[in-house]
């Protein structure tokens, strides 16, 4: 007998799961660890944070998707030794393992960037997306007496995936806030380094989204370094190298993410907690630990790089993990991860994206990629969990 322990549910480790449950010998021991006992949908929670969608529209209960015998145990993981075989909790005792998988996600990265950690808002999770929703509300319910016009200026700090993401529905959400509290209209600024966005997108993409912006009158300062976060401003410098102060009392941070800081404090060797795999997705000199998800820095042989860390690689992953494990139990040797895009999609609202999708990068856009980005996350429902959490949980208000 054996004991398999999966460390995280999220994507990567629920996928693994619903392999692993089907593929290990009934005799094995199966545990999965999660700090919460939610699987969270975290492509989606831009939409938390903009108060589009209810929070529990994106979460399912993990229990009742894994089958009985996998033990599952709620617990805040510590330190990962390989050399030992144990992993040791903040709030359960240690666990010995045979076969590891180490799916512990992701958390916001600042960069070193000054006062970011204490006077910005950070998306990490679905209690941290909340709460960006909450203060927004209650800086523009503040409004009435403050007469503060800082209670109604925004500041997304970067135009990554989530920014933007974040950006397209906080255009349709603040439009509702304002009327519901009677303000004038609220600000809305991103600040990004690049003098561009999203560059796994095509420049007609880019174009075309940037113009969504302007329609919708957010201000894209594109260029703006972040030198740091103060109390309700951020300072930073543009192009010619010239500072200045965006000031706002609602400061979002979603510049970038890292690996849980489990990796690092583990001693793994590292960047922003990612660890680089092997061809199956073990850990060299320890073929029974397999690293997959945000923690993991899969290579792609064609370019020599690590594949992005999407949901749609981090399911892949899961997949592929477990059935490498389930072929060193029957003795058998592992076989190397290779991975098919099925295409990418950004929301610019509910009723708005961009996309490249299929092997050729078609490009997509409008209401037909707002429409793709709900059937991926069904999609994405129907690996991780079953049918019946589609039908529960899913998208299907694809026509409007």
């Amino acid at each position: 007998m054996a004991k398999t322990l999966v460390l995280g549910g999220g994507y990567a480790g629920m996928r693994a799961i619903k392999f692993l449950q089907k593929t290990l010998p009934k005799e094995d021991q199966l545990i999965l660890v999660d700090q919460t006992g939610t699987h969270t949908e975290k492509t989606n929670l831009h939409e938390v944070a903009a108060g589009t969608i209810a929070p529990d529209r994106i979460t399912y209960d993990i229990k009742t998707v894994i089958s009985s015998r996998v033990d599952f145990i709620q617990a805040t993981v510590n330190h990962v030794d390989v050399e030992t075989k144990t992993v040791s909790f903040e709030d359960h005792a240690d666990i010995e393992y045979d076969y590891l998988v180490l799916a512990l996600g992701f958390q916001s990265e600042t960069f070193g960037v000054a006062g970011a950690d204490e006077n910005a808002l950070p998306m990490d999770d679905l209690a941290t997306s909340q709460a960006v929703y909450a203060h927004i509300e209650d800086r523009v319910r503040a409004y009435a007496e403050s007469n503060d016009h800082n209670d109604l200026k925004i500041a997304v700090c970067g135009a990554g995936f989530t920014g933007i993401e974040l950006l397209g529905e906080l255009t349709q959400s603040l439009p509702k806030l304002s009327a519901k509290y009677q303000t004038p209209a609220i600000k809305l600024v991103c600040l990004e380094r690049m003098p561009s966005i999203l560059p796994m997108f095509n420049q007609d993409l880019r174009d075309y989204a940037l113009k969504f912006m302007a329609d919708h009158d957010v201000e894209m300062r594109l260029g703006a370094s972040i030198e740091a976060i103060k109390p309700g401003a951020v300072v930073y410098s543009d192009a010619d190298k010239n500072e200045h102060e965006f000031t706002a009392n609602t400061i979002i941070w979603t510049v970038g993410v890292s690996g849980s800081h489990v990796i690092a404090d583990s001693g793994f060797e590292q960047r922003r907690n990612r660890v680089v795999v092997k061809p199956d997705l073990s850990l060299a000199d320890h073929p029974e630990v397999f690293i997959i998800g945000d923690v993991s820095a899969v290579m792609d042989p064609s370019s020599n790089r690590p594949y992005p860390t999407t949901a749609q690689i981090a399911l892949a992953c899961g997949e592929q993990a477990a059935k490498n494990i389930g072929a060193l139990r029957a003795g058998q040797a592992t076989t190397p991860f290779v991975y098919h895009s099925s295409g990418t999609v950004a929301s610019l609202s509910d009723r708005d994206g961009i996309g490249e999708i299929f092997s050729n990068n078609r490009p997509v856009k409008g209401y037909p990629a707002s429409a793709l980005k709900k059937i991926i996350t069904d999609r994405s429902l129907m690996e991780s969990a079953h049918l019946s959490t589609v039908f529960s949980k899913g998208r299907f208000d694809l026509y409007h």
